[in-house]
């Protein structure tokens, strides 16, 4: 595979870990939130009809955004700002709180039910002999319902450390007390931004994923390792095929 020509910074003999975002590096995050949202709003016409009667899709995932804002403090935690934008509503509509933890459970359930990227699979069976392998993200998507828990060592997410990417905590957070150094770590990620800045300042090495081919934008500093798929990470890292 290529390396992007000369996207290359760090020597990568040293690594002994994967650490792994999911939205949009595994699967593609934004049919997967609007279908859960859709089957959010199907649950809620069924069961709490006065929310749907006043309020459209629209209107609710902009109450959600509002909710955000009200909330700067609990930004990390994209879970308590659903819930509470539900609770919200059912106050709102004459509805006990119970609506809230019904309809994000009719929401989180959808949100689970992801499409993986046809070498996601194979890939981590590849990855699995040769590295330690750990998950950290930003979003609320759980490994246990997805299916894909058992291939990793450990996963968190920014609601568990109270931090979002690319802040260093959640980076450094994940490999806490398994003896693995920053250094020993690559992170693969889809967001320049969040991904590859993030794993950087952590002292991480970042590999960006690029499935759609995107150029790398200065702003983000050096280019990086640069991959398309979890084969073209294995052999990166030095795996025969």
């Amino acid at each position: 595979g290529s390396d992007g020509g000369g996207m290359t910074s760090g020597d990568l003999s040293s690594v002994r870990a994967i650490c792994f975002d999911l939205d949009n590096t595994f699967w593609d995050v934004m049919p997967v939130i609007e279908r859960a949202e859709q089957a959010m709003y199907d649950f809620l016409a069924l069961r709490y009809p006065r929310v749907t009667a006043a309020m459209t899709v629209e209107m609710l995932r902009k109450a959600r955004q509002e909710t955000a804002q009200a909330y700067p403090q609990m930004a990390h935690d994209f879970t308590f700002l659903r819930r509470q934008t539900l609770a919200d509503h059912a106050r709102e509509f004459g509805y006990a709180e119970a609506m809230a933890d019904e309809a994000f459970e009719a929401f989180i359930q959808a949100r689970n039910e992801v499409v993986l990227y046809e070498d996601v699979l194979p890939g981590l069976e590849r990855l699995k002999p040769h590295f330690r392998l750990f998950t950290a993200s930003n979003g609320n998507a759980d490994l246990k319902r997805i299916g894909l828990a058992h291939y990793f060592e450990r996963s968190l997410g920014a609601r568990d450390v109270g931090a979002l990417k690319p802040d260093p905590l959640l980076f450094h957070k994940v490999i806490e007390g398994t003896g693995l150094t920053p250094q020993q770590v690559v992170y693969v990620g889809d967001d320049p931004a969040l991904d590859v800045v993030g794993a950087r300042a952590a002292g991480m090495h970042p590999v960006w994923i690029n499935r759609d081919e995107l150029e790398w934008s200065a702003e983000f500093g050096e280019p990086v390792h640069t991959v398309r798929t979890l084969h073209e990470l294995g052999t990166l890292l030095g795996l025969r095929s």
